[in-house]
């Protein structure tokens, strides 16, 4: 064992890229003291790592291994991590390090250390900080050969994500069903492409285009009342009863949409500063939108009995004991093609927060399963024509990605309306691959 740790020192040495004329004087140091030459094996657990600046103060840990069996008198020295300066660019009041001196016997098995990384809101290149793991014996460096893999570490600090513009940008998060209660419901995703007349080869009209897959809120109604037979008993010979029951009826119903929206952007007016742009714009739409609605019934409530006395033979009575219907629930498929004719679209952008408002008013044609006519065999899909009316508006913060969302929009002789609230994270387009990268590699 003593040999094999010996060849190793040794092997250890040899990558430590000393001169030779060092190196052999070490391997003679060795040679003289046979198998008892004392060293250490202190080292990281890898020879980097990586960190993500974030709008808050956050502290991350990074661990090593030690075994100094072999090193005597370990009352006479110390561990200190070392910042080397001469590697690290990250300025020293953007982080702080967390690490004691530690007597050599005091050391356990695994050590940590802590980071604190200090909040940001800039988007900066990436910075780093190497640490060196170092014995001190007194106020100088031990001379105790170390046979650890890696007695430093560079950690990468990379810089804050922001959103750098808001032309193509996609969107992951949730939708939001307020009606049921804040809380989140199913997956959000869209992607929009925003191009003002500016960015275009003709700078005379622009355009937005948005794919969207969302879930609108419930809506649901309580107004219903079923009313039934329960009982018919009699009393006497010439007289019985007839028990009825209210209960109160639920209708639930929400939408799932897949839609593709596109409209062409003539601008109206504009107002610019040095840090802001304000534009409205004349924008006729074109929209496609598939839905997959379900409905549900159901009672709800303590049901209410009305007991009405009768005078005559029971065996002539027509009413008859109801069963209670059983829970329904409908699935059914619909689509709609929306025409905007008057339609604006307003947008402000800066590097604090992008907002953008567009409102439609058109004509809507709309596609779906007569249940009436239909049967188990085909399903007859009807058309409807109406006046329609959509309001959106997108709030993004650049930094953090974070985007609300609120749609509405129904119908002027068929009303149905549709209501959609959602949270998600905004990316560049550029970075649509990061999402779908192992964690390992991110």
């Amino acid at each position: 064992m003593k040999l094999k740790k010996t060849i190793s020192l040794i092997i250890v040495l040899q990558k430590k890229e000393l001169s030779k004329l060092t190196f052999c004087s070490l391997l003679t140091l060795i040679s003289f003291n046979g198998y008892n030459q004392e060293y250490v094996d202190i080292s990281f657990d890898t020879i980097s790592n990586s960190f993500r600046k974030q709008k808050t103060d956050q502290i991350k840990s990074i661990s090593f291994r030690t075994d100094i069996k072999e090193l005597k008198n370990q009352e006479d020295y110390k561990l200190i991590i070392q910042v080397d300066n001469d590697e690290t660019t990250l300025s020293s009041k953007d982080y702080e390090i967390y690490y004691k001196p530690t007597l050599a016997s005091k050391l356990k098995e695994k050590e940590k250390i802590f980071i604190k990384i200090k909040k940001d809101t800039l988007s900066d290149r990436t910075r780093t900080i190497k640490l060196n793991i170092r014995l001190f014996k007194g106020d100088s460096i031990a001379k105790i050969p170390n046979i650890g893999d890696f007695e430093s570490i560079l950690i990468n600090i990379k810089p804050i994500r922001i959103v750098n513009g808001y032309e193509y940008l996609g969107y992951i998060g949730t939708n939001f069903d307020l009606v049921e209660g804040i809380q989140a419901k199913d997956l959000f995703f869209a992607a929009n492409i925003f191009k003002s007349p500016e960015q275009t080869l003709k700078k005379k009209v622009g355009f937005y285009l948005s794919l969207y897959g969302n879930r609108a809120l419930s809506q649901i109604d309580s107004s219903g009342i079923l009313k039934r037979v329960v009982a018919v008993e009699a009393v006497s010979d010439t007289s019985y009863q007839v028990i009825n029951e209210t209960r109160s009826i639920r209708r639930t119903r929400f939408s799932d949409n897949l839609g593709a929206y596109i409209s062409p952007l003539w601008k109206i007016t504009s107002k610019k500063s040095p840090n802001s742009t304000l534009n409205l714009y004349y924008s006729p739409s074109l929209e496609f939108i598939y839905r997959r609605t379900k409905t549900s019934i159901s009672d709800f409530g303590s049901p209410k009995l009305d007991t009405i006395p009768k005078i005559g033979d029971i065996n002539e009575e027509t009413a008859r004991p109801q069963n209670l219907p059983s829970p329904r629930n409908d699935t059914f498929n619909e689509y709609s093609f929306n025409l905007g004719v008057l339609g604006i679209f307003l947008a402000l952008e800066n590097k604090q927060i992008s907002v953008r408002v567009h409102g439609s008013v058109g004509y809507a044609s709309n596609y779906f399963i007569d249940f009436e006519k239909s049967n188990s065999n085909s399903s007859i899909l009807v058309q409807q024509s109406d006046l329609f009316f959509s309001g959106r508006a997108w709030i993004t913060e650049p930094k953090s990605g974070v985007t609300l969302q609120a749609e509405v929009t129904n119908s002027a002789f068929n009303p149905r309306p549709f209501f959609v609230a959602t949270l998600s994270k905004a990316f560049d387009f550029e970075k649509i691959g990061t999402i779908f990268t192992p964690l390992s590699s991110r």
